[in-house]
């Protein structure tokens, strides 16, 4: 039974861990008139969207790291891919300007990392259903800033 229900610890802080992608949305719409603290807010979920890619790639290092005595290059290697996106999102976001298609790139990194969380056969069942509701909670609230950037 454990291993196809979710834990109620796991449970509760993924399901609040929507909050700030769906705040910082809210906030573009709130400040849509506002370019500046607009873009303020995109800032916050591109940073958080890193914060979010680098903690999964965490969770994937430390299952393959617990699992082998001699860890699988592929499998670490998939594990620090959307640290390195998170990071060239949040450079890109201050370096070419604030682009709306940066939310759809890290819209598109979630979903990934997702996909790979969810076809690797040794991460627990509940684990990858866990993730279903956060994967959309963050791309819808990236597919509205995406809509939300720049309209006044």
């Amino acid at each position: 039974m454990y291993k196809l229900k979710t834990p109620q610890a796991p449970l509760a802080l993924t399901t609040t861990s929507i909050i700030p992608f769906v705040a910082s949305a809210g906030a573009m719409y709130v400040w849509r008139g506002d370019t500046a603290l607009q873009q303020t807010a995109g800032l916050w979920l591109i940073v958080y969207g890193a914060v979010v890619m680098s903690f999964l790639g965490g969770v994937r290092w430390g299952a393959e790291m617990t699992r082998r005595d001699k860890p699988r290059f592929g499998e670490l290697l998939s594990s620090i891919f959307g640290v390195l996106i998170g990071w060239t999102l949040v450079i890109a976001y201050f370096q070419w300007r604030p682009d709306k298609i940066l939310f759809l790139a890290m819209a598109a990194a979630l979903v990934l990392h997702y996909v790979l969380d969810v076809m690797s056969g040794e991460m627990p069942i509940w684990y990858r259903r866990l993730r279903v509701w956060p994967t959309l909670g963050a791309v819808l609230s990236l597919a509205v800033a995406y809509w939300l950037f720049g309209r006044a």
